[in-house]
């Protein structure tokens, strides 16, 4: 794998396009951006996918590549993500960790932790969304070990809202664990290096799948599954029939498989509620038609114009003196029995 990356960093240097995503924008679906963001020692350039309609908010997805960049499996997965309308933040591997197959050296642990820090708080920012908002990482072979090693570091852990690793490898090559960065939980090898499935039991709580390949070149699914264990309340692991790491004759399965786990996640995450997702609620005399309903809720995400209320229902909404940023747009009826949309 280290010479597959010292392959990419090459590319890197002679294409400027190789951090091309490969993904343009899709006109009523999502809108695709390439930034650079600043990280501890260099910059690299994360692609941002904001959907048109946002069908999982209070989370923000990010995505790490393979050592494939913004090519084959990885640029695979990205799409499906973008087409299946999640907040998005993606980054290439090879061009975050160029500097390091340069050198031939592996990063600490900490310096790491710290650009991750970055990332995920410059994605935020870029998004509009709060500090508060919990992430779902989502990593590609190499990208993967980014996975495990949010695990590791309890500044990194406490905002993730769950996670994914899509042919996990065993160790992490490229990074170090100093004694002094190291707790009694983290397991390294001879050389120092994390091992990346011991290091999954630090999320604790917080919901992990692992797709794995049945002949993957590095731990095939079988083997997976003795690293990990069975199944547990926030552990799965999906065994693909594909004939190698990349998955290249099972991508469906692959994708089925990510969007089961990710709505596995997301029955539990702790998504944060935007600003603008309040419910309002109008008296009962202004809609003389709920009846017995008890009250009529207006929210600020939904879609149908407060003009569409019953003329005695829109008259009296004038009390909530919403800006016209934060109007209401659908009513729906609730009480403790039923809730008519």
């Amino acid at each position: 794998m280290r010479a597959q990356a010292l392959l990419s960093a090459m590319c890197l240097i002679v294409l400027a396009g190789c951090t091309d995503p490969r993904l343009p924008s899709k006109p009523n679906t999502y809108a695709v951006t390439v930034q650079p963001v600043h990280t501890t020692r260099h910059e690299i350039h994360a692609v941002f996918v904001r959907p048109v309609q946002n069908r999982h908010p209070g989370y923000l997805v990010v995505f790490a590549t393979g050592d494939d960049g913004w090519f084959g499996t990885s640029r695979a997965l990205f799409s499906h993500l973008a087409e299946e309308s999640y907040t998005l933040a993606g980054f290439s591997a090879p061009e975050a960790l160029q500097d390091i197959a340069r050198s031939g050296e592996r990063v600490s642990t900490e310096r790491a932790a710290q650009g991750l820090k970055d990332l995920y708080a410059q994605a935020k920012h870029h998004f509009g969304l709060p500090d508060s908002t919990p992430i779902i990482i989502v990593g590609f072979s190499r990208g993967a070990s980014v996975v495990a090693f949010t695990a590791v570091h309890p500044q990194l852990r406490d905002g993730i809202g769950g996670a994914v690793a899509i042919a996990l490898t065993r160790e992490a090559d490229n990074l170090r664990a100093p004694e002094r960065e190291r707790t009694p939980e983290v397991q390294v090898d001879d050389q120092g290096r994390i091992q990346l499935y011991p290091a999954l039991k630090l999320l604790g709580s917080t919901r992990l799948a692992v797709i794995q390949s049945t002949h993957d070149s590095y731990v095939p699914a079988g083997e997976s599954r003795q690293l990990l264990g069975p199944d547990t309340p926030t552990l799965r692991l999906y065994e693909v029939e594909a004939k190698d790491h990349g998955f290249s004759n099972a991508r469906d399965t692959l994708t089925h498989d990510l969007d089961d786990a990710l709505r596995w996640i997301e029955e539990t995450a702790p998504a944060s509620a935007p600003e603008a997702s309040r419910t309002w609620s109008l008296p009962v005399r202004a809609v003389p038609w709920a009846g017995l309903l008890g009250r009529i809720e207006l929210s600020a995400t939904d879609s149908v114009a407060i003009d569409s209320l019953h003329p005695v229902a829109r008259r009296d909404a004038s009390w909530l003196k919403l800006p016209p940023s934060r109007s209401p747009r659908r009513a729906s009826v609730a009480s403790n029995r039923s809730n008519v949309q």
